[in-house]
């Protein structure tokens, strides 16, 4: 009976065995004033400094069980990127085989980002699976979006959307944004730290959670939805609604939307 188990314990480790081909690159541009990076799986790292290029070391890995597979994987993906201008653009591409789900199982691939930016570059980035988007020290405008992952910026300034599915945002200001800005998740608390002496009207909603500030505000109206016409009708829906304040004397709308999850929007000097 033990040796059957050994060998059964041995048959499903080789059935499970994977080959792994691994692969660094580094890529740097000159004049870049917009850097926009659309991963599928993976990690993206951004981290501002003091230097005037963009600076990027990508991690690829490939895993299958067979070296066929590799081989298929190697054909399939790969890196794509363009620079017009000011404006660069990486991109991981990948043919969509949605309509056929047993190909995923083939091959799996991922790109893991580490960049370093001049300080006030506009960042667009994007990835999708076992990912996490970490941003730090960055003073341009951006748009975050992840959907199985988190988000983490770090003494940033700017303003923009920062948006994930699956995970926690959380974000920690070195100035206060000077226009709306907007922080949304389904499944994660938003948790989001400005500089003493804000002034914003904040719209926060959350269906499962609870909404949290440290700073003083007053309560604005929300208006209700309208109704709608719909074959002659006319309906009125249901809609959970907002919570409106306003801090300090007010200013750009700063927007706060989770659906499993808390609000807090904290006094980062307190």
């Amino acid at each position: 009976m033990t040796r059957l188990l050994c060998s059964l314990a041995l048959t499903a480790a080789l059935a499970t065995a994977q080959l792994e081909d691994r692969a660094t690159e580094h890529k740097s541009y000159t004049g870049a004033h917009e850097l926009v990076v659309d991963n599928i799986n993976g990690h993206i790292d951004v981290t501002a400094y003091s230097g005037s290029t963009v600076e990027m070391d990508i991690e690829r890995t490939f895993r299958a069980r067979s070296q066929d597979r590799l081989n298929i994987a190697k054909r399939e993906v790969s890196l794509e990127s363009r620079q017009e201008g000011g404006l660069v653009q990486v991109t991981v591409k990948h043919p969509d085989h949605s309509n056929d789900s047993w190909w995923h199982q083939v091959y799996e691939y991922r790109y893991d980002f580490k960049i370093r930016v001049p300080k006030d570059l506009y960042v667009e980035l994007r990835t999708v699976n076992d990912s996490h988007i970490s941003v730090e020290g960055t003073t341009g405008d951006y748009k975050i979006s992840n959907v199985n992952g988190g988000i983490d910026m770090k003494d940033v300034e700017g303003s923009g959307s920062v948006s994930t599915v699956n995970g926690k945002v959380v974000v920690t200001f070195a100035r206060n944004p000077k226009s709306a800005t907007s922080f949304h998740s389904v499944n994660g608390t938003l948790d989001v730290s400005f500089r003493r002496g804000l002034n914003a009207d904040a719209k926060m909603k959350t269906m499962n959670g609870g909404l949290f500030t440290d700073f003083d505000v007053t309560a604005l109206p929300v208006s209700a939805p309208g109704p709608e016409q719909h074959g002659g009708r006319v309906i009125w829906r249901s809609h959970h609604q907002s919570t409106a304040v306003r801090i300090g004397s007010g200013g750009p709308e700063l927007t706060f939307e989770t659906l499993n999850g808390d609000v807090l929007i904290k006094n980062r000097e307190k």
